[in-house]
C-alpha cells in the first residue's frame, strides 16, 4: 500500500503511512500562474493499492482531491482509497430554505466517482460511526470523540462533560463513559449564521471542570457564549475539545475565553492539534 498526502494533510498523511507500515508516496502539488491546481505523481503506482489523505477546507482542496484520485486511476492503481478527514460542505446536508443546493449530496456524488472507498472523520451529517449511506452514497465514518475524551481524562480533577446542543448527546455519552463523568447538553438557539443564544440545562457545573466537546468549531460563537455562561455559573475551569478546528475567525479569540483548547489533526492547527486521528484512520484502512 502507498499513502499520499494532500497539501492540507501533509503531517497526517505521513502519520497514517507510519501507522499502517505503508510507503509514503511522493507527488508534486503546485499552482499554475492562473492559480489552477497542478499535480504530478512521482511514485510508480501501477498495480498498487493507494491511499490519498486530504481534508477539503476550501474549494482548492476539493479540486486537488478530485484531480489526485482520478490521476491515481489513470496511472493504473489497483485500488484507490480516499481519506477525507474533514469533509467540506457537509453542513449543508438539508434544504433549509426553498431553492437551496443540497451541497453535501452534490459534493459526495462527484467524489464518489473516483475512489473504491471513502473514509471521513465525524462527518457532520452522520450521527454514528461505521459504513453508512447518505443519499445512496456509501462512506465510512470514524468517531474521534473518544480520543479527545482520553486526552482530557487525566487532566481534569472534577470533570463534567457538556455537549453544545442536544444533537451532540450521542457523542457526549460515549466520551463521558471514557472519562467517567456526568454529562449533559446546552440549549442553543441560532439567531444568525454567526450569533447564537445559549441557555443552561439542569446539570450543575459549580466548582467543576467543564469540558465542552463538539464535532467542529467554525466561527467559535457558540463556544465563546457557552464558556461565558459556564463561568458565570461557577465552573472552576472551562475546557474545549473539537474534532475539526476550522477556526474561520481565528484561534486567539476562542483561546482567550477558555482554559484549554484542543482539536485533532484532521485540520493542521499546530500545537492546538494535540490529538491525532492517524491511528483510527490506519485501523479503518486495515479493515
Amino acid at each position: 500500500m502507498i499513502v499520499f498526502s494532500g497539501s492540507s494533510c501533509q503531517n497526517l498523511g505521513r502519520k497514517v503511512a507510519e501507522s499502517i507500515g505503508a510507503r509514503l508516496g511522493e507527488a508534486k502539488i503546485d499552482r499554475f500562474p492562473d492559480d489552477e491546481v497542478y499535480i504530478r505523481v512521482l511514485t510508480p503506482v501501477k498495480g498498487e493499492e493507494c491511499v490519498f489523505v486530504q481534508s477539503t477546507l476550501g474549494n482548492d482542496n476539493l479540486v486537488e482531491l478530485l484531480l489526485f484520485l482520478d490521476l491515481l486511476r489513470d496511472l493504473g492503481a489497483s485500488r484507490v482509497h480516499a481519506v477525507v478527514p474533514y469533509l467540506g460542505y457537509a453542513r449543508q446536508d438539508k434544504i433549509f430554505n426553498e431553492g437551496e443546493a443540497l451541497s453535501a449530496k452534490t459534493v459526495l456524488k462527484i467524489l464518489h466517482e473516483f475512489p473504491d472507498t471513502l473514509t471521513t472523520v465525524n462527518c457532520h451529517f452522520l450521527d454514528k460511526e461505521g459504513t453508512l449511506e447518505f443519499h445512496g452514497i456509501e462512506l465510512t465514518n470514524i468517531d474521534a470523540f473518544p480520543l479527545i475524551a482520553g486526552y482530557f481524562k487525566d487532566r481534569l480533577k472534577k470533570p463534567v462533560l457538556i455537549a453544545p446542543d442536544k444533537g451532540s448527546l450521542h457523542y457526549a455519552r460515549h466520551a463521558a463513559e471514557v472519562i467517567g463523568c456526568e454529562f449533559d447538553h446546552m440549549q442553543k438557539t441560532r439567531l444568525s449564521s454567526e450569533e447564537v443564544k445559549i441557555e443552561t440545562k439542569k446539570l450543575s457545573v459549580k466548582g467543576k471542570d467543564a469540558l465542552i466537546l463538539d464535532d467542529m468549531i467554525s466561527t467559535g460563537g457558540t463556544i465563546i457564549e457557552a464558556a461565558k455562561l459556564l463561568k458565570s455559573q461557577g465552573a472552576a475551569s472551562v475546557n474545549v475539545g473539537c474534532v475539526h478546528g476550522v477556526f474561520s475567525h481565528g484561534i486567539d479569540r476562542i483561546k482567550s475565553g477558555v482554559d484549554t483548547l484542543v482539536c485533532t489533526d484532521t485540520l493542521d492547527r499546530g500545537e492546538i492539534s494535540a490529538v491525532s486521528v492517524a491511528g483510527l484512520i490506519a485501523k479503518s484502512l486495515k479493515r
